[in-house]
């Protein structure tokens, strides 16, 4: 079931190579209101293989069991399980002040296979006080259709991204940041079919197969700061708007709270808030088939809010634990089906460090 498509977030305004070698495992439960929940154990591993070249290793589980709006529909009213497989392998080298990176994944459930890519530079400045970093992304997706062989679609997305970073004063940093994207292919579901009525109230007349437009362009940028307070504090805030060409248009403000409580001991607190209209496509209710037509809530008129703690402990100067949990409601005005969803997504993990 194509629940946990392959969109990679690709790291494209790359940081320095780690000057370390580590590994990290986590165990990552996500569970909301709409009948859904992911199990995602992760194992990530980095290395120094010289003084300026790191490489790194990932494997990611996403284990699905589902009874959402989506699933429970006239094409698939049953509760379904995936499990979704990711690997990705990654190096940096640092030349100087530039540093370079590539990584690639491989993504893959029963539905829907993704080879992913990305490129990247980094240069700092005016003695570290500037960085400028440049970043490219390709993902090439593979669409299809539990138990129907006949179904194959493509998905390309790409995506450039380029950040300026200036220090301003010993206690703050600035980053701007903008970012382009365009996908082009299969971008609506294979599982997702309309209902065609005469008002909200109404039985279906028929059901059609989800349609949404083949190209879409993203655009996106990003102001964020980090200011130190005192000694042992510092808070971040960041605002990111973006449009595409399929009419939506959004704004995300986020804010986050470091503080050290002990030696070894640190705290994170977060807020995000996010808001967009909707596609100029879609409709809450389609009274007649159209060229577009959706019933992805994801494309509809909605905002949400996230609030998140994490807790980090350290103890040794080479093993760190950390216990995060962030819950989070979301609200669809114009979505008959599902009105919100409430949820939360709790983590726990190890690190160490050599």
């Amino acid at each position: 079931m194509q629940l946990t498509r392959a969109i990679v977030v690709v790291a494209l305004c790359v940081a320095p190579a780690r000057g370390d070698t580590g590994f990290t495992s986590k165990v990552q439960v996500y569970s909301d209101s709409d009948h859904t929940q992911v199990i995602s154990p992760i194992v990530q591993a980095q290395a120094d293989v010289s003084a300026d070249t790191n490489v790194s290793l990932g494997y990611t589980v996403d284990a699905v069991s589902s009874a959402s709006v989506d699933i429970v529909s006239q094409a698939s009213p049953t509760v379904i399980h995936d499990n979704r497989h990711q690997a990705s392998a990654g190096m940096s080298h640092t030349f100087g002040s530039i540093t370079a990176r590539g990584g690639y994944s491989y993504s893959k459930e029963n539905d829907y296979l993704s080879h992913s890519f990305e490129l990247g530079l980094q240069d700092e400045l005016f003695d570290k006080n500037t960085t400028l970093a440049i970043g490219y992304g390709l993902s090439l997706n593979s669409v299809g259709r539990a138990n129907d062989t006949n179904f194959e679609r493509s998905l390309t997305v790409q995506h450039i991204a380029t950040s300026w970073t200036q220090v301003i004063s010993q206690r703050l940093i600035a980053q701007l940041t903008y970012e382009l994207g365009y996908a082009s292919g299969f971008q609506a579901s294979p599982y997702r079919f309309v209902p065609v009525r005469m008002s909200p109230d109404a039985a279906p007349d028929f059901w059609v197969p989800e349609t949404d437009p083949d190209t879409r362009w993203r655009h996106a940028i990003v102001v964020g700061i980090n200011r130190a307070i005192g000694e042992d504090s510092s808070v971040q805030g960041d605002y990111r708007f973006y449009l595409d060409t399929w009419g939506i248009t959004s704004h995300t403000f986020g804010a986050r709270y470091f503080a050290h409580l002990a030696k070894r001991v640190e705290l994170r607190l977060r807020n995000r808030l996010y808001t967009q209209n909707a596609a100029s496509f879609y409709q809450s209710t389609y009274t007649a088939a159209a060229k577009y037509i959706t019933f992805d809530r994801e494309l509809s008129p909605l905002w949400s809010e996230t609030i998140g703690t994490k807790l980090t402990y350290g103890f040794s100067d080479h093993v760190e634990g950390e216990l995060k949990l962030d819950v989070f409601y979301y609200s669809y005005a114009d979505f008959t089906p599902l009105l919100s969803r409430t949820g939360a997504n709790v983590g726990l993990g190890v690190s160490l460090t050599y």
